[in-house]
């Protein structure tokens, strides 16, 4: 539940009223800091009016205040001059000072914000703080918990999953997320015992006065031993206390003890949060797959979005064995700098041949994407007949994952899937059967995002460089 009061603003005057309504919140949750949030608010929209706006008399906002029980968010959305807000993501952002004006002084401020892009509509801005206190929207009246950080963190049990703790997910997914959550399953306390029972989750929770009050879980792959971290969350009342790196390093320790010869995780695109935690636990960033994300994924009432974005893939391997791959002239050098910066050798010999098909393939109902699996040199009518086959689906995306060890001519398979718009994509590590994979990728819908992509490191932002690059290349033969 929460409450929402929006603001449509078409000139400078009526930027006064957005500050009356934010004094009237005040007033409301009398006893509760926000001034913070209100800095940022004046911050950013003197910033918006400035850089948006050629004329004042063009502005256009709309501007949302969303209140729940435990946080606050402001939305604005413009409609004014294209702004490249990557810049201010795609580096650390440096809190060892206080910064007096502009976008870094708001980062100084709340707990989250992030820009989104809204293609053919404009962008918005989003302005996320959370209280200390929760309280009950109703009555707009405190709910009285004293959550002590020091108590939380000394009382605090990090640990696996255990019968019972079904019920506990299922009420921390909803406490987070309402009924927005896309993996249905964890609503279910009886789904979510089965699947860890069966061992295709392996879920952490952090409990706290017996109650679950954060969950992280490793989800196995179907073709590999190697697991992809998901569905992580913590309770509103006692976010900000570090509980969600305490549940990552557990992870890490529960993969290595389960034997997975690694784990990844799948980042999306419309802000650096999730990049910024799997980089900060060790991960390295292999991959960009455009499109991997539907349209209209909701995630903490935070994020919708008519277009479908991309995941950044980062890698934890806990097998760095040296291995052979097969040379490439098309894409060798984006090839073993992926390696080189995970920290594999590339070395020896190449692996004996063995009977495989030449491709397989598969569609993802769930995200309507086709996965073309290509393991040795196949015949070009052979692709196309796959190709149309996907197509004739209407899948959104077609992937082509190239096996980087059994093939010796690999640049005689990438050059006729690069005549048929396939592009470069990444390295993804022990996708199938513990062998690792270039994976190219086709775009086959109009609703793809590729221009408003958020990344954090300078490693992504050189890889979606030389992707971008790479996808005019093919277009242009």
């Amino acid at each position: 539940m929460h409450d929402k009061i929006s603001l449509k603003i078409s000139n400078t005057i009526d930027i006064k009223l957005a500050y009356t309504i934010f004094d009237y919140l005040q007033k409301r949750l009398d006893g509760y800091d926000l001034s913070d949030i209100r800095n940022a608010l004046v911050e950013l929209l003197e910033n918006i009016i400035m850089h948006a706006y050629e004329r004042t008399y063009d502005i256009d906002l709309v501007i949302d205040f969303l209140i729940s029980s435990c946080q606050m968010r402001i939305d604005i959305e413009d409609n004014g001059i294209p702004f490249d807000f990557s810049r201010y993501l795609s580096e650390p952002i440096d809190h060892s000072a206080p910064h007096d004006k502009g976008f870094y002084r708001i980062y100084d401020l709340v707990e989250r914000f992030y820009f989104t892009p809204l293609p053919n509509e404009g962008k918005r801005f989003t302005l996320l703080t959370s209280f200390d206190r929760c309280f009950d929207i109703k009555t707009s009246k405190a709910i009285e918990e004293n959550i002590n950080r020091n108590k939380v963190l000394h009382s605090l049990i990090i640990r696996s999953f255990v019968i019972g703790d079904g019920d506990g997910i299922a009420k921390l997914i909803y406490r987070n997320y309402d009924y927005t959550y896309y993996k249905h399953l964890f609503y279910e306390p009886h789904e979510v015992r089965r699947a860890n029972k069966s061992g295709d989750v392996h879920s952490i929770v952090a409990i706290y006065e017996d109650q679950v009050i954060g969950h992280f879980a490793l989800v196995r792959t179907q073709f590999s031993n190697i697991a992809e971290i998901a569905v992580a969350t913590v309770d509103p009342r006692y976010k900000k206390m570090g509980i969600m790196n305490k549940m990552f390093d557990y992870l890490i320790l529960k993969a290595q003890e389960l034997g997975f010869q690694a784990i990844f995780g799948e980042a999306i695109m419309l802000h650096p949060y999730s990049q910024k935690a799997n980089l900060s636990h060790g991960m390295t960033e292999s991959a960009i797959i455009l499109g991997e994300v539907p349209a209209q994924v909701e995630i903490e009432h935070e994020t919708r979005e008519r277009y479908r974005s991309a995941a950044m893939i980062a890698y934890l391997l806990f097998d760095k064995h040296p291995r052979y791959i097969t040379p490439s002239r098309i894409y060798g050098k984006n090839i073993h700098k992926v390696y080189q910066e995970i920290g594999i050798k590339t070395e020896g010999r190449p692996p004996r041949p063995d009977k495989r098909d030449p491709a397989a393939y598969r569609i993802d109902r769930s995200l309507n994407v086709g996965i073309i699996r290509i393991e040795t040199l196949l015949d070009e009518n052979e692709f196309v007949s796959i190709l149309d086959d996907l197509l004739k689906e209407h899948c959104d995306m077609v992937y082509a994952d190239i096996n980087l060890h059994h093939i010796p001519a690999i640049d005689e398979i990438i050059t006729i899937l690069n005549r048929h718009t396939f592009f470069y994509g990444g390295v993804l590590f022990a996708l199938y059967d513990g062998e690792d994979y270039l994976r190219l990728q086709h775009v086959n819908s109009n609703r793809i995002d590729e221009e408003h992509l958020i990344y954090y490191s300078e490693n992504a932002k050189e890889m979606l460089e030389f992707i971008k690059k790479d996808e005019l290349r093919i277009k242009q033969k």
